[in-house]
């Protein structure tokens, strides 16, 4: 259930702000399942840069205690990209960040509490065409990618999980105007396989998708050591 809260940021602003704890389950493109909560949405840096800030917590949905405290610092020059601080494209732009900065290994994952800083600047944000970017999959990829989020999310108690998520679109590639239509695709192709059950824009985990079960925990622990060596490697 949403909570909400009143913080003062700072006697300097004399702005009282609203804070929603939002959550997003899904996973990433590089394997791994993930839940994001924010306590939503953006605010103006307390200590008065020109820059916005939206602080988090990134967890791997696996059931062990690995997780990452996030501060996503958005610039001034994508903060005027926004219709609002707390529009949709906002939610989906911090989440989307915080994936990829997962998938690039910016991020490190641990069993204790420590704030990692990310940067949601231009480097995400197409001025010329105007639109914002993350990652440009390929068709496997995007097929990988639906059946990973439906292995993870629906699980053996065969929930619901939604397919056409304009938030997985952008991530996916939001300079494509028909990635949703691709991902609804991919699903499709999925089923015709017996892999998923399609109802509708929602689909369930099958028997046959359940049966790998390894492969898709492989991934993820692959994806968890590469993750591990690298941060190694940086404090050696």
């Amino acid at each position: 259930m949403d909570c909400h809260h009143e913080r003062i940021l700072g006697a300097a602003w004399h702005i009282i702000i609203m804070e929603m704890e939002k959550i997003f389950d899904g996973v990433t493109l590089h394997g791994f399942p993930v839940r994001i909560e924010m306590e939503w949405p953006f605010h103006p840096s307390v200590g008065g840069s020109d820059y916005y800030v939206v602080h988090g917590t990134l967890r791997l949905t696996d059931g062990g205690p690995l997780h990452c405290d996030l501060a996503l610092n958005l610039a001034q020059t994508v903060r005027e990209a926004l219709p609002a601080l707390d529009s949709d494209l906002a939610w989906w732009l911090a989440i989307n960040t915080a994936r990829k900065a997962l998938d690039e290994k910016q991020l490190e994952l641990l069993k204790t509490g420590k704030r990692q800083p990310v940067p949601v600047s231009s480097r995400c944000y197409s001025f010329r065409d105007q639109h914002f970017r993350f990652w440009n999959a390929t068709p496997p990829q995007v097929e990988g990618f639906v059946a990973r989020k439906v292995f993870w999310l629906s699980s053996s108690e065969r929930k619901p999980v939604m397919i056409s998520d304009p938030c997985d679109a952008q991530y996916l590639g939001a300079v494509d105007p028909n990635m949703v239509d691709k991902l609804v695709s991919a699903a499709k192709d999925l089923a015709a396989r017996g892999m998923i059950e399609l109802a509708g824009d929602y689909a369930r985990a099958t028997d046959g998708l359940l049966a790998q079960t390894h492969a898709f925990h492989a991934e993820k622990d692959n994806a968890l050591e590469e993750l591990h060596v690298k941060h190694a490697f940086e404090r050696a």
